[in-house]
């Protein structure tokens, strides 16, 4: 009996073994099935392709009664409204159609493994029936096209090793007021962040060295050169920037910066007839701070430092309905005149800016807003040895300092342009008077993420008044409507009417000399962002 169940357990242990062997054989065999299948389907996927395009395409459709009123403007017209760039408000309608393309080309070539990827990033503007044949920037809409138009606004090569927490970008390339490194993040994010374009937000060639050592730790460290006359004599300008962006908090993003500019050029060089630099017309053309030197010399030498801090509360609403941002800097430096009986002028100004927000609904477009923005004038510029207004980009190029997030139409720039970019108040400076502004807005998401509509609101204050004038610039009511048609393809209508205050009863304030007539746009877009 006993060696019977012995043979039994025995038989019944073979048998299991026998089974589970047989199981671990099948699930191998189902294993390495599959396995080859994904092997296979791998080898069947299409390599990655080493040139990227994105292409970004905007139509605008606009009346106004703002319109230039000199016909060598008709093309293309920055700065500020009622200012020497000749635009004014007239008793008739203009009515025209602009157009932008502006594609962009990425090459990160296989062979390199990722360690260098090439950006060009080009633009085509023109207004409908404007020009053919010709050559030259902002034209070429006319019968049969056929006009040299294209403008360069990128060209340049990242370089980023393999698992690093560095990159190099050498060339033509954005150069903005925040420690983001613009190749990768969007612009919305820098309208919110660090000094929201209104020094730098344009285009320039150098280094930057972007660098995130640690996950709440952003740096850049910049060298741009603006403008360059003669290679073998100490006449140009440059800036370099130093940019840190931390984390302290989850919620909470802190930022330092400091940026300082050398200007040897003597006012050489620049924009066309405009020129560029402190005593240059096109400071003065952008409605930025243009100081006039005692007698006919109007050459100088220049060093401005720009030192501030920025901090952003709960961006994007990711914990909780209030979102807050603010940003101060200052700039300091001093002005060296050419004529050496002239004494050396300092230089001391200072900007504040806040918004607060409250998201209460279901998206982020369901929310009301309200922006100040504070920056101090001098109402008799440097004619005492000290220079107490803001200084931007935009007394250096056209456009540089493009402040945006207030989302005004006619007071402030608003950003929705091809070819006619211009405001009452262009340059945060205000023509180095110094402004108090503000601005709320209220939208609503009508249709989540589909169809969205906005009612705002902007005021504006002159620092220090002109002869005969008061401190009064503006109020604006303004509207929109958007619709997205498909993904990334949208479209917009718009209306602003601004009121002008005692400021413009001085007759230094317009070129015209006169108290201008209230200015109004409406205007209906359709953008597409292309993949």
């Amino acid at each position: 009996m006993k060696k019977a169940l012995i043979a039994i357990l025995l038989f019944l242990f073979i048998g299991m073994s026998a089974h589970a062997q047989y199981r671990n054989t099948d699930s191998q065999d189902t294993t390495k099935t599959v396995r080859a299948q994904q092997e296979k389907e791998r080898l069947q996927d299409p390599i990655p392709s080493e040139l990227t395009y994105i292409g970004y395409s905007f139509f605008r459709t606009t009346t106004s009664n703002v319109t230039p009123t000199n016909d060598v403007l008709q093309g293309q017209v920055i700065g500020r409204m009622f200012g020497p760039n000749s635009t004014e408000t007239v008793n008739r309608t203009a009515f025209y159609t602009e157009q932008r393309f502006v594609p962009m080309f990425i090459y990160k070539p296989n062979i390199l493994d990722g360690y260098a990827t090439f950006r060009g990033l080009f633009k085509i503007d023109y207004t409908w029936g404007d020009q053919s044949y010709g050559v030259g920037n902002n034209r070429g809409g006319g019968l049969s096209g056929g006009q040299v138009n294209l403008q360069t606004l990128m060209a340049n090569v990242d370089l980023r090793p393999k698992d690093s927490w560095w990159n190099l970008v050498l060339g033509m390339q954005r150069i903005f007021d925040s420690a983001h490194d613009p190749n990768i993040e969007g612009l919305d994010l820098f309208q919110t962040s660090g000094y929201k374009l209104s020094f730098w937000g344009t285009q320039a060639v150098g280094a930057s060295w972007f660098a995130r050592p640690h996950q709440a730790i952003k740096a850049r460290l910049g060298f741009f050169q603006l403008w360059e006359n003669q290679v073998s004599r100490d006449q140009d300008v440059f800036i370099t920037m130093a940019d840190l962006l931390t984390l302290p908090h989850p919620k909470l993003e802190l930022g330092f910066n400091a940026w300082y500019l050398r200007d040897t050029t003597k006012g050489a060089g620049g924009v066309s007839i405009l020129g560029q630099g402190l005593t240059s017309a096109l400071a003065d053309y952008n409605g930025a701070t243009r100081v006039r030197l005692g007698g006919i010399n109007q050459r100088y030498k220049a060093d401005v430092l720009w030192l501030g801090t920025n901090l952003n509360w709960n961006r994007n609403y990711t914990d909780g309905s209030f979102q807050f941002d603010a940003f101060v800097i200052s700039n300091l430096g001093n002005i060296t005149p050419d004529d050496k009986t002239q004494d050396e002028i300092s230089i001391f100004g200072t900007t504040a800016n806040a918004s607060l927000s409250y998201r209460y609904g279901l998206t982020n477009k369901d929310k009301v807003w309200l922006e100040v923005i504070a920056t101090t004038g001098d109402s008799d510029g440097a004619q005492d040895g000290t220079l107490n207004s803001v200084l931007t980009g935009n007394v250096w190029g056209s456009p540089v300092g493009i402040y945006s997030s207030h989302r005004s139409l006619l007071l402030f720039p608003d950003p929705q342009v091809v070819s006619r970019y211009y405001s009452m108040v262009h340059d945060i400076s205000n023509m180095g008077l110094g402004v108090v502004g503000g601005t709320v807005n209220f939208m609503k998401d009508i249709i989540p993420h589909k169809f969205s509509a906005k009612i705002g609101g902007a005021i504006a204050y002159s620092g220090t008044s002109l002869p005969n004038g008061g401190n009064h610039i503006g109020t604006e009511i303004n509207a929109e409507l958007k619709y997205n048609l498909k993904v990334f393809l949208t479209l917009g209508l718009n209306a602003g009417y601004a009121v002008t205050g005692n400021f413009y009863d001085a007759p230094d304030a317009t070129a015209q000399g006169i108290h201008p007539i209230n200015p109004w746009t409406t205007f209906m877009t359709l953008s597409w962002l292309m993949f």
